[in-house]
């Protein structure tokens, strides 16, 4: 069977051994920055997963009650900046395009009294600033964060010109996925396996 770039994830990073006597591997005629972006995309997967799942239990334990990594999210950008926002713009700073789920979150917090809505320029303008409680939530959250990851993260090194060195790549490969997204999303016909449209 041939296999494509496209497969990469369909395989275990442990089922790609060149060893001798080992099951060919499907993907060893990948070229060395094709493996490195899948060896990537693994990690990118579940460092993912880890975050939210940190987001939520770290939200959870401090409020009592469950909430989400999205939720954490929403009410964290909510109060970012101190400034009232509406939905469009909490899904531009998350750069989530899922309204109807950060529409759920919002009205999930509400329930929670963690934001309430206030009033925007006009009467179809729906804004949201978090409460005392949520206010709370989010400085507790952040002395949680200090006391865990800031002096696991500061082992590695403690300048924060690492941290910003990799949050300036990432923003970069963000910007790689939303330009490839945009490109299959818009593609006539779509793009075959051979990546040639």
């Amino acid at each position: 069977m041939q296999y494509t770039t496209q497969d990469a994830w369909r395989i275990p990073m442990n089922d790609m051994s060149g060893a001798k006597g080992a099951a060919q591997d499907p993907l060893a005629d990948l070229t060395l920055s094709e493996d490195a972006l899948t060896a990537f995309e693994w990690s990118l997967w579940r460092i993912s997963a880890a975050f939210l799942r940190w987001q939520s239990e770290c939200s959870t334990d401090l409020a009592g009650t469950s909430i989400s990594g999205l939720e954490t999210a929403v009410l964290h950008t909510i109060r970012y900046r101190q400034k009232p926002k509406g939905l469009s713009e909490i899904c531009r700073l998350l750069g989530r395009d899922d309204t109807a789920n950060v529409q759920y979150a919002i009205k999930k917090l509400q329930g929670l009294k963690m934001i309430e809505r206030v009033k925007g320029r006009s009467r179809k303008d729906t804004l949201y600033i978090p409460t005392s409680t949520g206010e709370q939530l989010t400085k507790d959250y952040r002395a949680v964060r200090e006391n865990l990851l800031v002096s696991m993260i500061q082992r590695i090194d403690r300048s924060d010109n690492s941290l910003q060195s990799t949050t300036e790549m990432l923003e970069l490969l963000t910007s790689f996925y939303e330009a490839a997204t945009r490109r299959v999303a818009s593609s006539t016909p779509p793009i075959s396996h051979s990546g040639q449209a």
